[in-house]
């Protein structure tokens, strides 16, 4: 089955359906449209209505804080992660995509989180785990492996910038054997591996038509377009759209 070609939506003031057609979206909380105000989350949930959509956390590193010093912190970026659960549910938002600190989890983290993934699974919400930019293949499979219940969102550019910079330590292929049965969501974009750039598909040496041959009969449900520019979200579009026709 063809997974849907989905956008991240990154200014909902100036979005439009009839300007952006596509099979879902994925929303962030870092758009300033968003807030915990009960009247602007219903008219989000009355505009959305029918629509596949997910989200993006806007908590970069869950946990870093605690080796940073700052204990309390983890706290309150636990609560703004529970808050951002009980949105998508009155939305009717299904999965939230989230990135963790480098490196493993301590006991109690784990302990932690596993709460929130319960809290989300008794809302009707998935967590799904991505990686960082400049990445560690370890930090990624270690995760994976202490929660087996959660799947995994590709993200192309991270993984780009992390293989080029010699810090991703496995061979792409041989990872994405690893774990391809967990990879539900794939965040489309593009880059020379210098930085996460969100370049178009054919503006980069991620072999992003290898990865895809390597994930067809899988359980991919979504790509998500994370493309910078309207020019590289459509010519984006329009790579993905061909490369399902053939």
């Amino acid at each position: 089955m063809k997974p849907k070609i989905c956008l991240i939506i990154r200014g909902l003031k100036e979005f439009s359906f009839e300007e952006y057609p596509f099979e879902g979206y994925e929303l962030t909380t870092k758009d300033k449209s968003i807030e915990p105000n009960i009247l602007k989350i219903l008219k989000l949930k009355e505009r959305f209505e029918g629509k596949d959509v997910s989200l993006h956390t806007q908590l970069s590193r869950i946990f870093s804080c605690n080796e940073r010093g700052y204990p309390e912190f983890n706290e309150a970026e636990l609560d703004i992660l529970k808050a951002e659960i009980i949105i998508s549910q009155i939305i009717g938002i299904k999965q939230i995509n989230f990135h963790m600190k480098e490196g493993f989890l301590t006991n109690k983290e784990k302990k932690k989180f596993k709460e929130i993934i319960s809290f989300a699974k008794e809302k009707g919400v998935e967590m799904i785990y991505e990686s960082n930019s400049f990445c560690n293949v370890e930090n990624t499979l270690k995760f994976l492996k202490d929660f087996p219940e959660v799947n995994y969102c590709l993200d192309f550019g991270h993984i780009n910038t992390a293989i080029q910079s010699d810090k991703f330590g496995m061979d792409l292929v041989e990872f994405i054997e690893k774990i391809k049965n967990r990879i539900v969501h794939i965040h489309a974009h593009n880059n020379y591996g210098e930085k996460d750039s969100h370049n178009s598909l054919d503006k980069g040496n991620f072999p992003w038509k290898e990865i895809l041959d390597r994930l067809k009969n899988q359980n991919l449900k979504k790509i998500i377009i994370e493309c910078k520019t309207k020019e590289d979200i459509f010519k984006s579009k329009r790579l993905l759209e061909g490369y399902y026709k053939t």
